[in-house]
């Protein structure tokens, strides 16, 4: 399979490095396809010496390295590198595209996106091609934009309306639509004639919590006197499209009026001062710890698994893994509604939702939720048995099923 990801490579030497996570999703695809083609654009090492959201990985020690060809692109956000850059890439794309037997891309976005390239190549060959997502793109471009001037305003506007052009013609040509969530299944299913509502995730069964620990942790939340204060958690990128300001207004709404709380959120990116000097004003220091990101997984899923909540307050249509993470650690799913979390528990239970930007609504839920320990005990249990349906098994080995069914190899 011939695989082209937004997802960047580093490159050092004659060493390859990919994101943690995503490693794990290059050994699922090999498992079902045997050999994989991994393409994906090259992050300058200054850049991601800045970055420090991602954990990267060797991809030499990937499980059986050898079932993977890795094809390191330019880094071509600026229109001129993806001008100088489009014509010799374009053909190396045709090359891959012509050799490999089935064909997936996941959009990424306007310039230098080259899963879109590769797309347009394949049409051109008379080639069937899947296409994965897990953001509305042209959508999340706008959103993010809100707090912005109006010059970047504008340029919003205008990328937003090219990208969803784009994209609509590139998803109208595909064979198959694989769409992480229900937002991004509602935004494209319709351009595609084949679609599939997927989730994502890279977990593990055993990573899921076990029925004694599940069991502890309801009967702790039931009796009060025993634990008594509220944990709350997030992990993800402290940014617009995550609003972490109205994560801390939420929180302070809730400690004002009797909540006794302790938040942990965990996490960087580029609100964070911003979100510090709210915390500090609101008289917060005590009660929200921002522990920066948290490169070590089990001691990620453990702070997740010991709070009572994870509490989101995402405002863009996307599809964060940390909601299906949430539920495998039997940790009940707390903000703002959107399509793709209310799908999450619409069956099984373990989420309660307000409208979105609504934050003194959300306080007012965990205010609710902490004197009815009933309710918060069995959105906990429901939580934990929605989650067991999730593995990383389980759903690399669906999409892949759905992928030979429907492309012609």
């Amino acid at each position: 399979m011939l695989l082209v990801l937004p997802v960047p490579f580093l490159v050092k030497g004659n060493e390859i490095f990919f994101e943690t996570q995503a490693c794990n999703g290059l050994a699922r695809w090999a498992d079902n396809f045997g050999s994989v083609i991994v393409v994906a654009p090259t992050m300058p090492e200054a850049l991601a010496a800045e970055n420090k959201m991602i954990s990267w990985q060797n991809t030499a020690t990937l499980e059986k390295a050898e079932r993977f060809e890795l094809v390191p692109l330019p880094w071509a956000y600026k229109l001129s590198d993806f001008l100088s850059s489009y014509s010799q890439v374009r053909a190396y794309l045709g090359e891959l595209v012509s050799r490999s037997e089935y064909l997936q891309f996941a959009l990424g976005g306007l310039i230098g996106d080259w899963a879109a390239i590769a797309a347009l190549e394949a049409r051109k060959q008379g080639r069937e091609y899947a296409i994965h997502t897990d953001w509305v793109n042209h959508e999340v471009v706008l959103k993010s934009a809100n707090r912005a001037n109006l010059k970047k305003r504008f340029k919003a506007i205008v990328d937003a309306s090219l990208i969803k052009m784009y994209h609509k013609r590139i998803i109208q040509n595909c064979e198959l639509g694989l769409w992480h969530g229900q937002d991004c299944y509602s935004a494209y299913s319709s351009w595609c004639k084949n679609s599939y509502l997927i989730h994502d995730i890279h977990l593990k069964s055993s990573d899921s919590i076990g029925k004694q620990e599940l069991d502890r942790k309801v009967a702790r939340t039931h009796c009060e006197a025993v634990d008594n204060t509220i944990r709350i958690c997030y992990a993800g990128r402290i940014d617009p499209m995550k609003a972490p300001l109205d994560w801390v207004k939420s929180i302070a709404h809730a400690r004002d009026n009797g909540v006794n709380i302790q938040a942990t959120w965990l996490g960087d990116g580029i609100l964070m001062d911003e979100m510090k000097s709210l915390i500090a004003k609101l008289g917060l220091n005590s009660y929200i710890e921002l522990t920066g990101f948290e490169q070590n997984r089990d001691k990620l899923l453990h702070k997740i698994r010991e709070s009572h909540m994870m509490l989101f307050t995402h405002v863009t249509p996307e599809s964060p893994r940390c909601l299906i993470e949430a539920l495998m650690c039997g940790t009940p799913i707390i903000g703002y509604q959107n399509d793709y979390s209310v799908e999450l528990v619409g069956e099984f239970g373990g989420g309660k939702f307000v409208p979105m930007g609504d934050w003194k609504k959300l306080g007012d839920l965990l205010i609710t939720l902490s004197k009815d320990r009933q309710r918060l005990s069995q959105l906990i249990q429901e939580a934990g048995e929605n989650g067991k349906r999730f593995n990383d098994e389980a759903v690399f080995l669906d999409r892949s099923n759905s992928i030979k069914k429907h492309l012609r190899g």
